[in-house]
């Protein structure tokens, strides 16, 4: 097994940690969250920007002349990286922070509460396990082009440290990732035991998808700048829609950015020991 492979298997393991704390409690603190949040953030945007996107332009300029098509392959690159991400947002049922839109059939401020009020308990309840599954579903879905950047990472030749500092910078983001699917299963009743197991899985998506990032970087060395901007763009989108929005929403803003700020110092240093 190669190590782009274990690295890929070891990052969507990560997935498993942020369920572990539910299997003896219901929830975390807010504040613990949103720093963790925070730190996978700062961790994905320097992955994104000092190793995805810093080796896809390495080339541009070479011998004093400009390589225009390794230049429109890196724009066309982070602009489909972006447009996918961005049509994954729309389309993907999922939550966003409080006031961003939503896409879980329900519109923005409908009161679940009083609904749950009219309809009973029980009706109640299989809503809340309905949204839950949901939740799961989704950011497994959103996963992808998380596993794509690590293979991509991997595949570049003399450079495959740039797929270990992307593989540690999503597990971390796995991390955060298994903390927001486990809550709303375990708030709406299902078992300890049984919501660890279907978070853990959902792992599985990162190996998978890391596996097709590197073939298709690897198809031919001319795609490679696509490949490496695409990657980028869909992480840099991710991270600026999904992410620090989502850490910023609940009245911890000084401790999300502290832990982006260590995120993007210890991709640093990485980058610089590696």
């Amino acid at each position: 097994m190669s190590s782009g492979a274990v690295a890929a298997i070891l990052s969507g393991l990560a997935t498993s940690l942020g369920a572990l704390p539910f299997l003896f409690v219901r929830d975390l603190g807010r504040r613990t969250h949103d720093g963790i949040l925070g730190l996978g953030a700062g961790l994905m945007l320097a992955a994104a920007t000092l190793g995805l996107l810093g080796e896809a332009v390495r080339g541009v300029r070479e011998a004093g002349g400009l390589d225009v098509t390794r230049l429109v392959l890196v724009v066309a690159g982070f602009s489909v990286g972006v447009a996918i991400a961005a049509a994954m947002d729309r389309f993907i049922p999922h939550h966003h922070a409080g006031g961003h839109h939503q896409h879980l059939g329900h519109e923005p401020g409908h009161d679940v509460h009083d609904r749950a009020a009219h309809d009973g308990e029980e009706d109640a309840r299989r809503r809340a396990a309905r949204r839950a599954y949901a939740v799961v579903g989704a950011l497994s879905l959103h996963r992808v082009p998380e596993g794509l950047a690590i293979g991509a990472g991997f595949a570049v030749p003399g450079a495959s440290h740039i797929g270990v500092i992307l593989a540690i910078a999503v597990g971390v983001q796995n991390v955060c990732e298994g903390i927001v699917m486990s809550a709303p299963l375990r708030a709406s009743g299902v078992s300890a035991r049984r919501g660890f197991v279907i978070v853990a899985l959902t792992g599985l998506t990162i190996p998978v998808a890391a596996a097709a990032g590197q073939a298709l970087a690897g198809v031919a060395a001319v795609t490679m700048p696509f490949v490496l901007a695409l990657a980028g763009g869909t992480l840099i989108y991710v991270t600026s829609n999904e992410i620090i929005p989502e850490s910023h929403s609940h009245g911890n803003e000084g401790t999300a950015s502290a832990g982006l700020v260590c995120g993007f110092l210890l991709t640093m240093l990485l980058e610089a020991v590696l």
